[in-house]
C-alpha cells in the first residue's frame, strides 16, 4: 500500500506539469475579408470542364479530371461543372497550389463508401451552387488518423457561394468539415442530419449572406483551433443562420462576432460560446437547456498537452477573465435568450458582461433570479447595462440581487459570494404575481406610451426593465396578461464603465487592449526564434516552449522531477516484479 500511495503521489505531481500557459488575444470585434476566389461564381459551360453522371458512370469533357467505377478524380486547377446523379465520390487530388472551382449544377452525389466530396489536396476550393444539389454518405468509411470523417470534407480553404442550394447529410460523423478557413458566402446550405457536428472548420468560419439550416447531434457550427490568437473565430456578417442541436449551437474558440443577419439557435445545450463575444447588430434568438450565451476561456479537450499526452487539463488555469480577457459585449441589434434547465444562466460571462449602445436585449430564465445563482444576467467581473440599451429580463424565481453560489464555467470550480449587476440608466427591478409561459409583459408610461414589451416563453415572477425612454422617479404601469401594477423607476448608477471590453456602440471603435486565452504550450524540437525571445519567451529544457520566462524555473524543476520520478517508478516496479517472481522459487 505504501508503494501504491507513493506512485499515486508521483503521478499527481506529473499531472501538475499540465498547467496551461496563455496566448495573447486582442479584443474584438473581428472583421472578415472576402477574397476574389471566395466570391467567384463565374463559369462557362462551353469552355469549362463538364462532368455528367448517371449512377456509377460519368463522362468528362476536357482534361484535368477522370472518372472510373463511380469515382471522379479532379487532379488539376480549373472550373468543373458537375451535373446529374453520381453513386460514388468526387475526389480532389490536385496540388497545394491549385485553385479548384466546382459548379454543383443540380447534382446529386450519394457515397456508399466515404465522403461524397473528398478534398485531399488543393490550395483553395470554391463550390458554386446552381439549382438544387444533394450530398449524402453512409456509415461505411475507411479512415486513417480519423480522416476523412465528413460527407463534405475539404483539406484546404473552402468557400461556398451561388444562387442555388445544397443539402449535406452526415450519416457517419460531421456533415461539412473544412480543415482550414471556411467562407459561406451565399446560397442555401442545409444540413438535415449530422451524427456529429453540422459544420466544422479548424481555423475560422465567416458567414456573409448565406442561408444556413443545421440539424445535428453534436455542435451545430464549430471552429476548433485554440493555439493561434489569429484563428479560432466565427464571424456572422449577414444571411440567415438556423441551428438545432443537442450540444453547442455556435461554438468559437477565440472570438464570436455577430455584425448582422438573422441567427436562430432553435435548440441547444449552450447556445453561443466563445472567449470574446461581440454582438454588434442583427437579430439573435437563442433557446437552450444550458447557458444561453457563455463566454469563458475554453480549453479543447482534444488538444495535445505539453508532455505529449491528451489535453483537456486546466490545472492551475482558470476559465475566468475579469480583466477583460473574457467578455460578452452586446451593443447593437436585438438579442433574445431563453433558457430552460437547472442551474443555468441566460447570459453568462466568466469575465465581463457589457450591454450598451442601442442594443435591445430580452432574456427569460425558467428559474433563478435576475442576478445571482441561475441568473438572467451573470458575470464574474463587471456586469453592466449602460445608457442607451433597452433590456427586459425575467426569471421564474425571486428578484433578489444576489446568489450564494457561483459556478466558474465549464470544468471550473466555484466560490461563495453575492452577485449583483449595475444599471447606468433608470430602471425597474421588482417581483410581480407569477405569470404563465407565453404571457406578454408591457411597460407603459403615464401617457400610455409603450416603453418596452416582451413575450417570454417561460413562466416568470421577477422582472428587470430598463430603457433610455425611462425617467427616474416617474411611475410606470407593468401589464402582464390581465395583471397590472405600478412601479417607480429607480435612478441609474452614477458614472459609467471605465474599461469597456470592446466597442461601445455599432460603428464606433476603441483602441483594443490585449488579453489572454488559455492554450496548451506549443513545443518543437527547434531552438527558440529571435522573435519569440524578443517577446519575453524562453527555451526551457531541451525543447522550445513558448511560455512566459517566469515559468522557466518551473519547467526546469518539473523536468528534473519527472526524470527522477520516472527512474524511481521503474526501480520500484522492477523491484516488486523481482520479489513477485522470486516467490515462486
Amino acid at each position: 500500500m505504501k508503494v501504491f500511495s507513493f506512485i499515486t503521489l508521483l503521478i499527481y505531481i506529473l499531472a501538475a506539469d499540465l498547467v496551461v500557459s496563455e496566448l495573447t488575444l486582442t479584443a474584438g470585434p473581428v472583421t472578415c475579408s472576402y477574397k476574389k476566389k471566395d466570391l467567384d461564381e463565374d463559369y462557362d459551360s462551353n469552355s469549362d470542364i463538364n462532368i455528367k453522371c448517371s449512377g456509377t458512370s460519368c463522362t468528362v469533357s476536357g482534361s484535368g479530371a477522370t472518372a472510373s467505377n463511380g469515382v471522379v478524380t479532379i487532379s488539376a486547377a480549373g472550373t468543373y461543372i458537375v451535373a446529374g446523379s453520381l453513386n460514388g465520390q468526387l475526389r480532389i487530388e490536385a496540388t497545394e497550389n491549385d485553385y479548384i472551382h466546382i459548379i454543383l449544377n443540380s447534382a446529386t452525389i450519394s457515397s456508399s463508401s466515404g465522403s461524397a466530396i473528398y478534398g485531399i489536396a488543393a490550395d483553395k476550393v470554391t463550390i458554386t451552387l446552381v439549382g438544387d444539389s444533394k450530398l449524402s454518405d453512409t456509415t461505411n468509411y475507411t479512415v486513417v488518423d480519423e480522416e476523412p470523417d465528413a460527407c463534405l470534407f475539404i483539406d484546404a480553404d473552402l468557400a461556398i457561394n451561388g444562387s442555388g442550394s445544397v443539402s449535406v447529410t452526415g450519416n457517419y460523423s460531421d456533415a461539412i468539415r473544412c480543415k482550414k478557413d471556411l467562407r459561406l458566402i451565399s446560397g442555401k446550405i442545409t444540413v438535415p442530419k449530422a451524427t456529429q457536428r453540422g459544420i466544422k472548420a479548424k481555423n475560422s468560419i465567416c458567414i456573409k449572406d448565406a442561408t444556413i439550416d443545421v440539424t445535428s447531434s453534436n455542435s451545430g457550427i464549430k471552429v476548433t483551433r485554440d493555439d493561434d490568437a489569429e484563428k479560432g473565430y466565427i464571424v456572422i456578417d449577414g444571411g440567415n443562420t438556423s441551428v438545432s442541436t443537442e450540444s453547442d449551437g455556435i461554438h468559437a474558440e477565440t472570438h464570436l462576432t455577430i455584425n448582422g443577419g438573422y441567427v436562430d439557435v432553435k435548440k441547444s445545450g449552450e447556445g453561443l460560446e466563445g472567449q470574446m463575444i461581440d454582438i454588434i447588430g442583427g437579430e439573435v434568438h437563442v433557446l437552450s437547456k444550458d447557458d444561453g450565451i457563455n463566454a469563458s476561456k475554453i480549453k479543447d479537450s482534444t488538444q495535445t498537452s505539453s508532455n505529449g499526452g491528451r489535453g483537456g487539463w486546466n490545472m492551475g488555469g482558470s476559465s475566468t477573465g475579469t480583466d477583460g480577457s473574457v467578455y460578452i459585449n452586446i451593443v447593437g441589434g436585438k438579442t433574445y435568450v431563453t433558457v430552460q434547465g437547472n442551474d443555468v444562466d441566460g447570459i453568462d460571462s466568466n469575465g465581463v458582461l457589457y450591454i450598451g449602445g442601442n442594443a435591445e436585449v430580452y432574456v427569460s430564465n425558467q428559474g433563478g433570479a435576475i442576478y445571482g445563482n441561475m441568473a438572467a444576467f451573470d458575470a464574474e467581473g463587471t456586469n453592466a447595462i449602460c445608457s442607451g440599451a433597452t433590456v427586459i429580463g425575467t426569471a421564474g424565481g425571486s428578484s433578489k440581487r444576489g446568489g450564494i453560489w457561483k459556478r466558474q464555467g465549464p470544468g471550473g470550480g466555484g466560490r461563495f459570494g453575492m452577485e449583483t449587476g449595475t444599471v447606468y440608466q433608470p430602471n425597474i427591478q421588482t417581483s410581480i404575481t407569477a405569470q404563465t409561459a407565453g404571457t406578454q409583459i408591457t411597460v407603459k408610461d403615464k401617457s400610455n406610451n409603450i416603453i418596452a414589451s416582451f413575450t417570454p416563453i417561460n413562466a416568470y415572477s421577477s422582472i428587470l426593465v430598463t430603457s433610455p425612454k425611462m425617467v427616474a422617479g416617474q411611475t410606470y404601469t407593468i401589464i402582464a396578461g390581465t395583471y397590472s401594477q405600478t412601479a417607480t423607476a429607480s435612478a441609474g448608477a452614477q458614472g459609467s464603465v471605465t474599461n469597456p471590453p470592446s466597442v461601445t456602440s455599432p460603428g464606433v471603435t476603441i483602441t483594443p487592449s490585449t488579453t489572454t486565452k488559455t492554450q496548451s504550450p506549443t513545443t518543437s524540437n527547434d531552438s527558440c526564434s529571435a522573435s519569440i525571445l524578443k517577446q519575453g519567451y524562453s527555451c526551457c529544457s531541451s525543447r522550445c516552449t513558448s511560455i512566459p520566462y517566469k515559468r522557466c524555473i518551473h519547467i526546469h524543476f518539473m523536468n528534473n522531477v519527472k526524470n527522477y520520478i520516472i527512474k524511481c517508478i521503474n526501480m520500484l516496479l522492477l523491484d516488486n516484479i523481482l520479489k513477485y517472481c522470486s516467490s515462486f522459487n
